[in-house]
């Protein structure tokens, strides 16, 4: 029997040095794909314009709201599947635009509080149009089970966007949703800190800061003095909008203009709902 000597295991318990650990970082394969880094103007510049659009018309009325947040949802219809790379493009994408004009023409139709009373049945209708959808593919229904996720994932986030035509309803609610569209497209800003490394890890953080900071002036601006308040929507504006856009940057798809337009719209509606309960909380007006 040889005398081999025994290999001293790895111990992950001891640490590494600073240099030992910067060498590791330099050879360590990146977690993302590079796409997931690179800054995305159009989604940018359409996050910038659907605030902006959504801000102006909450100070007309909440109806203008709601065609805004339309037109949001049937862009979204529109890219969706070719973001998700979807099977029966065109069937997904006249689903999720039903389901729009649906959702859309509860919030118009409504005149009284509870101003998303019928909101749950329109969404009802529009997953029940999306199980038709496929019952009546002739393709073979190829990924069945990723096809009826991703349709019933789009009309949740059109339905969360909904959620911010009533908020001009509520006592000083244009000036919160003034307050959460300035937090959504400044916020969108910081989307360029993704590339840059040093950065990388704070972008979330700047988008906050910048979403926060934005709602603010805006609320000083329109003479609210709820600016406690205005800073948490656009905080969470920001937040929501530049972490929804985070998770989809990897998708391959995000290379092509028409998915970068779906991936502003679904960042954009996302925060509607998370608005909403926060204009709509009892100590919101305290």
């Amino acid at each position: 029997m040889s005398d081999v000597p025994e290999q001293a295991p790895n111990n992950p318990a001891v640490p590494l040095t600073r240099r030992e650990r910067r060498a590791h970082a330099q050879t360590a394969k990146p977690a993302l794909p590079r796409r997931a880094l690179l800054p995305r103007p159009l989604s940018i510049a359409a996050t910038l314009a659907f605030a902006a659009l959504v801000a102006l018309t909450g100070y007309a009325s909440p109806q203008f709201v709601a065609l805004a947040v339309a037109l949001a949802g049937l862009v979204l219809a529109w890219g969706w599947p070719l973001l998700l790379s979807l099977p029966s493009p065109r069937g997904t994408s006249g689903v999720l635009a039903i389901g729009t004009l649906l959702m859309t023409g509860t919030a118009l139709l409504t005149r009284s509080d509870p101003y998303l009373q019928w909101m749950p049945a329109a969404l009802a209708v529009s997953v029940i149009v999306a199980f038709l959808h496929q019952l009546m593919r002739r393709d073979g229904r190829p990924r069945l089970t990723e096809s009826v996720a991703a349709t019933t994932s789009g009309l949740a986030i059109i339905s969360a966007g909904i959620a911010l035509a009533p908020i001009p309803h509520v006592l000083a609610g244009e000036h919160a949703l003034a307050a959460t569209m300035a937090g959504l497209g400044i916020g969108a800003l910081a989307d360029p800190c993704v590339s840059i490394r040093r950065l990388r890890k704070w972008a979330l953080f700047i988008a906050m800061v910048l979403g926060g900071g934005a709602a603010v002036v805006v609320s000083l601006l329109a003479g609210d003095p709820m600016t406690g308040s205005a800073a948490l929507l656009g905080l969470l504006a920001a937040a929501i909008s530049h972490a929804a856009r985070r998770v989809l940057a990897p998708l391959p798809a995000t290379a092509m203009p028409r998915a970068q337009l779906a991936v502003a719209a679904a960042s954009s509606l996302l925060v509607g709902v998370v608005a909403y309960v926060v204009v709509t909380s009892p100590w919101f007006a305290t």
